[in-house]
């Protein structure tokens, strides 16, 4: 996996994130993988396949909201410290358009970090020939956490 990160964002924290997000069984069931760590920013990708489709073909509301999470959850891990990890405490999500293409790629932005709680926004866009469309917008709380071993 190639990753490419700021350089404001510590090379242990990237890695912590990309060792975390190896560890996801459903982004690893999804095919994502993750195209840019940010501090604050984090941006992910998906390959459509049958498998993360509904019954039109578009893919599944659940994949895209399922993406978004894990943009923004990221995002959020970028701004906290060794031993804190974080858990999704809420997220709302619209769908905006149906999401039909060969990728989706969701990026995930910090609006409001905090000690206890970070709130993110995910905009997940459908790419298809090289062109973007939006495709859904989320809102997400994370709750930071302390463990010794787990980003």
């Amino acid at each position: 996996m190639t990753t490419a990160t700021s350089e404001s964002l510590s090379p242990v924290r990237a890695d912590a994130i990309a060792t975390s997000f190896a560890k996801q069984g459903l982004m690893q069931t999804f095919g994502a993988s993750i195209a840019r760590i940010d501090r604050g920013e984090v941006e992910l990708a998906m390959p459509w396949s049958e498998g993360v489709t509904q019954q039109h073909g578009f893919f599944h509301g659940g994949a895209v909201g399922a993406l978004a999470d894990a943009a923004c959850g990221y995002a959020a891990l970028s701004l906290v410290a060794d031993g804190e990890a974080g858990l999704t405490a809420e997220y709302k999500i619209n769908l905006l358009s149906p999401a039909q293409g060969e990728r989706l790629v969701a990026v995930g932005r910090v609006v409001k970090p905090g000690r206890t709680l970070i709130v993110a926004q995910g905009d997940v866009y459908a790419e298809q020939d090289g062109r973007r469309k939006q495709v859904a917008t989320m809102l997400m709380t994370l709750c930071v956490v302390r463990t010794l071993d787990h980003v």
